[in-house]
């Protein structure tokens, strides 16, 4: 069968407009699980490459696209929080299978539209995360089902005062227009090479208390947030729903216990958000990895017995 990558690189040029009919003619999601689990795919579009040791993991696209398509297929995930052009490859991909077999690779998936890519990794304005991606307004007009924006907040840089501004601005017009929003939050080091997580669980709920505040409607925000020990302490700290980010160490096993130890932390803890580690898993492949990550969330979704 033709590649992703080749139905997205042919139909750019010949179809451009398949992509726009495909997400009208999507089905739209009917039902939510009782826990999430959302397919991150929106690193490269602030050249956030690395997996791992590996800094250009994730340059290849014609490789990234069909790893992320095999976990579509999987049936573990109930979204995809991408970038503006892995959504559009994926739309076309989706596009040319409801032709050829009746069916989008997209219907029933929940697609969110990554808003903050800005702040580029490495460059000296890191932290002046500045909207460059999709806006409320587009995500909105295009009929997608949610926005995200990146808050990372370092105490000592006047940037962060910046992004702060720019995502409380995102927030109020995502609450203008009815738009769900998802808040990644935590706070950052630099260390002399890279901004580093410091993994201290009362920086992690203060900075989660900051995103909680921001804007005048807090109604349909989920917070994505860092593992840390004594995740009690952060889930407790505030009423949102909270999912876990995966990180991208490609230790997806890792991963699966730290994710089942949040689970327990609060009810607010509802599922995870994965990118890397189950694209580029260390051992596996990604749709195991999937099934991985999805069976530990069905898991302390369960009653008792």
């Amino acid at each position: 069968m033709t590649s992703p990558y080749d139905i997205a690189v042919r139909l750019r040029l010949e179809d451009p407009s398949a992509a726009r009919r495909e997400l009208q003619r999507r089905r739209r999601p009917s039902h939510k699980r009782s826990g999430v689990l959302i397919l991150a795919v929106d690193h490269t579009a602030r050249m956030s490459f690395s997996v791992g040791d590996d800094r250009y993991a994730m340059l290849n696209r014609e490789e990234l696209l069909r790893r992320v398509v095999e976990v579509v297929r999987s049936g573990a995930i109930d979204g995809i929080l991408a970038s503006p052009d892995l959504l559009d490859d994926l739309l076309y991909y989706s596009a040319y299978l409801r032709e050829s077999v009746g069916e989008g690779l997209l219907d029933g998936i929940v697609l969110i539209g990554t808003v903050n890519r800005g702040g580029l990794a490495g460059a000296v304005f890191e932290l002046d995360d500045r909207v460059t991606a999709y806006t409320p307004d587009d995500i909105h007009r295009l009929g997608l089902d949610g926005a995200k924006v990146l808050l990372r907040i370092d105490v000592g840089s006047r940037d962060t005062a910046n992004t702060i501004s720019y995502v409380a601005d995102v927030a109020r017009r995502c609450a203008e227009l009815g738009v769900p929003l998802m808040v990644e939050v935590f706070p950052v080091k630099w260390d002399g090479a890279s901004y580093r997580f410091a993994g201290d669980p009362y920086g992690l709920a203060g900075a989660v208390n900051v995103a909680a505040g921001l804007g005048w409607d807090t109604t349909r925000y989920t917070l994505k947030v860092p593992y840390v020990n004594n995740f009690a302490l952060v889930a407790r700290s505030t009423t949102l729903p909270i999912l876990l980010l995966g990180g991208g160490s490609g230790d997806v096993e890792r991963f699966a216990e730290e994710l089942a130890d949040a689970l327990r932390a609060g009810p607010n803890v509802v599922g995870a958000v994965v990118g890397r580690n189950i694209l580029f898993p260390r051992r596996g492949t990604p749709s195991e990895a999937a099934k991985l990550v999805r069976g530990v969330i069905d898991m302390a979704a369960r009653p008792p017995s």
